[in-house]
């Protein structure tokens, strides 16, 4: 299975391991944590009921970057809304898609920010869409193992229908989508340039830079596609430079 669970720098050990118990439940056990607190401690170790292995064998990533740069799809759980809406499905639709990408052996990772802040509109940029649960508006926040586990409780619905109609899953296997390292470099690629050619100027644009990354989001870009577009950078790049 290659679904990973990424949280952010998580600020509670208890939260951590009452991730990893949501994970042992639905039968997942790729846990990346980004500068976390001590995962391995008593309180950690006692609220993951009995899947210590899960923290055990976590990986320990010193930025969000490392830890989602192969993944093609990055599923980001969001309670806030955003100034620039960033393309969002519900939690089953979403699911439905990591569970699809999944089971073709696309890298996918659930994304969750820090218990108090959630996730950066930095982070959001990195996500393929924005996930957010249907809460009561009074009462928003979920705790953190709560979002877990009601996502992989999705997750895990869509990935057991699939495997009764693997013709569907072999079909998703042939698109070469890029991943989060390769959009990420195009973005840059692409920001670098409209400044250049001074569509934005040299000032701080951050709210129009992220509706035209939101224009290539939406699309589901491929590694073909990546390397079409950053050959047009270039050759702008030449023009300009001449």
């Amino acid at each position: 299975m290659s679904l990973r669970v990424v949280l952010i720098e998580p600020s509670h050990s208890g939260n951590i391991g009452a991730t990893a118990r949501a994970m042992g439940n639905m039968g997942v056990s790729r846990l990346y944590l980004v500068n976390p607190e001590n995962h391995l401690n008593d309180v950690a170790t006692a609220r993951s009921s009995g899947n210590e292995h899960i923290l055990q064998n976590a990986i320990i990533c010193e930025s969000m970057e490392e830890a989602i740069s192969d993944c093609s799809h990055v599923f980001g759980t969001s309670a806030r809304l955003r100034t620039v809406a960033w393309p969002s499905k519900t939690p089953r639709k979403a699911m439905k898609q990591a569970a699809l990408a999944s089971a073709s052996g696309k890298q996918v990772a659930l994304l969750f920010g820090p218990e108090r802040t959630g996730l950066t509109n930095q982070a959001v940029e990195r996500c393929t869409a924005l996930v957010r649960i249907p809460v009561n508006e009074t009462s928003p926040s979920i705790n953190l193992a709560g979002a877990v586990l009601i996502m992989l409780y999705e997750y895990q619905l869509a990935y057991l229908k699939l495997q009764s109609n693997p013709e569907v899953s072999n079909r998703a296997a042939g698109e070469k989508l890029a991943t989060s390292e390769q959009v990420h470099g195009f973005f840059e690629h692409l920001e670098q340039v409209v400044r250049e050619v001074e569509f934005i100027g040299n000032h701080p644009h951050d709210s129009l830079m992220r509706k035209i990354k939101r224009i290539f989001i939406r699309s589901r870009l491929t590694h073909d596609d990546v390397n079409i577009l950053r050959g047009i950078l270039t050759a702008v790049n030449k023009k300009v430079d001449k």
